[in-house]
């Protein structure tokens, strides 16, 4: 019998292994390239006031979102598919299904790039109206813009954004592999 408590630790813990690493190689990319062409010149961006803020989103934000990507696509496919099992999960989603995934990986990389950007683009405008700016406000909150302020989002904006758009392409049949 699986320890479901557990099982969801141990996913958080090999998320963190695998996307820390990425991320401070990021961070890294992004001072070296900042040190020699500064979208705003000034302070560098370790010095901002709100460091520690830009820091906890930066490495907060990829571990959610790789979090509740697996878990929705997980739920997605036992709801709309009834798909339950690991491996059969694994090979409903390895290289997708249905019609999409018989479409050669260049066509599914460009449909996903398209589709994405049209979803992302009027949730972006729905985000800046209404009820939902006060999830969307903390993306435009820093006020000493850097690259590291790129990562604030609250996570109603990542569920309903570039998460909910990856598991429904996801989940309609594009394959995984077209992300990376």
């Amino acid at each position: 019998m699986s320890n479901l408590p557990l099982d969801v630790l141990m996913m958080i813990g090999e998320t963190i292994m695998k996307v820390v690493p990425v991320t401070i190689a990021l961070a890294v990319v992004f001072s070296v390239l900042t040190h020699f062409w500064a979208c705003n010149p000034g302070a560098p961006w370790w010095r901002k006031r709100e460091i520690l803020t830009d820091i906890c989103y930066w490495f907060f934000v990829p571990v959610f979102a790789r979090v509740f990507r697996i878990g929705l696509l997980v739920l997605g496919a036992g709801v709309v598919f009834n798909i339950h099992g690991a491996d059969d999960l694994i090979a409903f989603y390895d290289d997708g299904h249905g019609p999409l995934s018989r479409l050669p990986l260049w066509t599914q990389a460009l449909l996903f790039v398209i589709l994405a950007d049209f979803m992302l683009y009027w949730l972006h405008r729905m985000f800046h109206g209404g009820g939902f700016w006060k999830y969307h406000a903390i993306h435009h909150s820093s006020e000493e813009l850097d690259w590291i302020s790129a990562a604030r989002f609250h996570p109603v904006n990542l569920l309903l954004g570039t998460i909910g758009v990856d598991v429904i392409l996801l989940m309609a049949g594009i394959s995984p592999n077209v992300m990376l």
